[in-house]
């Protein structure tokens, strides 16, 4: 087992090999995942930390809050581009963090990137914060208690990383 040590991201992979197949049978997801597995296996030095799902349904609520708020955002950001005239309030936030390992950290800034009017523009050199651009920040402090408490507790629940 030690030559093929990421099973859950073969699946991942297998499951995008079916999106982009458009249907869903048996034998697409055998050959996606066989296909998934070599690729898995090809990349296995890139992986330097194990990720360990401690609590499956933390991390799904952590997905549906995403996704929730990836539609809520898009229609922010809309709506403030419809206005005639714009209104927003860019800030820079500063978010101390309770993650440490690269992985969790990358996942928690991938997150706020990919939400549209926030942006993560840089890590402290020791992983203990992030600094956030945001389109529109009445309230910093508001904005940072959100994604710590949507986003980056989740992950500290629901995912734990160690050396391989």
């Amino acid at each position: 087992m030690r030559a093929f040590r990421h099973p859950v991201y073969a699946a991942v992979l297998a499951v995008a090999w079916l999106v982009l197949q458009g249907r869903v049978t048996a034998g697409d997801f055998v050959v996606g995942y066989a296909v998934a597995t070599i690729v898995v296996w090809l990349c296995r030095d890139f992986w330097s930390e194990r990720v360990t799902v401690r609590q499956p349904l933390v991390m799904l609520r952590l997905a549906a809050t995403f996704l929730r708020e990836l539609l809520r955002a898009n229609l922010q950001v809309a709506w403030i581009l419809l206005q005639p005239r714009l209104r927003i309030q860019p800030a820079f936030i500063v978010i101390p963090l309770e993650l440490r390992d690269d992985l969790a950290i990358t996942a928690l800034a991938s997150m706020i990137t990919l939400t549209p009017g926030t942006l993560t523009v840089d890590v402290a050199p020791d992983r203990s914060a992030l600094w956030v651009h945001c389109l529109s920040a009445t309230d910093a402090d508001a904005v940072r208690a959100q994604i710590k408490q949507q986003f980056e507790q989740p992950l500290v629940e629901g995912i734990e990383c160690s050396p391989l």
